[in-house]
């Protein structure tokens, strides 16, 4: 393994583990315009081979590190055609992929629903309802950190107490080093009841990443 590419790994690593001590035990990654660098438009005509060059290898890495600390991985998307991304995800993290819940937006899902949505909440509580269905484990807002290049779904999930990062063009392994560093600043998601340890909730915006935070006084 190249020098580059050990520290890659180890970025994604410290990224991982800092998710972990914030008691983050859920990791929601969007799809189009995160995971993968182009926008699908909801549905994929070519094959999965010419899906897989448009992945970023950030991300996919990111997948494969949660996965190996046993977090619960999930992606959850506008996209409607969930048999493309799991296809996708298996070509990416071979058998490792059956661990990732995907929640699409089926036809089952937007009637389901109304057509109307608020953020990526509706997709995550679908998630969650799956996870414990399976395993019985009961997951807390605080516990669950969303990726997602929209600033709106972003600031949704920030107000519904989750943690949560706007995935910008330029995302890199060097973005994953600013998101662990504005990580270990702070106690809670910004959203959550509660003051950090300088009675603040301080946000930290640069360039090409970050967390859709800003700083404001806790009453």
């Amino acid at each position: 393994m190249s020098t580059a590419r050990e520290k890659a790994k180890t970025i994604v690593g410290d990224l991982i583990s800092t998710l972990d001590k914030k008691g983050i035990r859920v990791l929601a990654v969007d799809f189009d315009q995160t995971l993968i660098k182009i926008h699908s438009g909801g549905v994929w005509k070519d094959s999965t081979d010419n899906l897989a060059k448009h992945v970023r290898p950030c991300m996919k890495d990111l997948l494969e590190a949660a996965l190996q600390r046993e977090m619960i991985v999930c992606i959850v998307t506008f996209h409607s055609q969930p048999w493309i991304i799991r296809e996708l995800l298996k070509k990416l993290l071979k058998k490792d992929s059956e661990k990732i819940y995907v929640q699409a937006n089926t036809i089952e899902f937007r009637e389901r629903h109304n057509y109307e949505y608020l953020g990526k909440e509706a997709h995550i509580t679908a998630v969650l309802t799956e996870v414990y269905n399976r395993e019985k484990v009961i997951i807390k807002p605080h516990e669950i950190v969303l990726f997602d290049d929209d600033r709106d779904n972003v600031d949704t999930a920030l107000k519904f107490g989750h943690w949560a990062f706007q995935i910008k063009e330029d995302v890199s392994y060097q973005t994953f080093e600013e998101y662990s560093q504005m990580l270990a600043l702070q106690d809670k998601p910004p959203g959550a009841k509660g003051k950090t340890k300088n009675g603040h909730v301080r946000i930290q915006k640069k360039k090409g990443s970050c967390l859709r935070w800003k700083e404001k006084l806790e009453n």
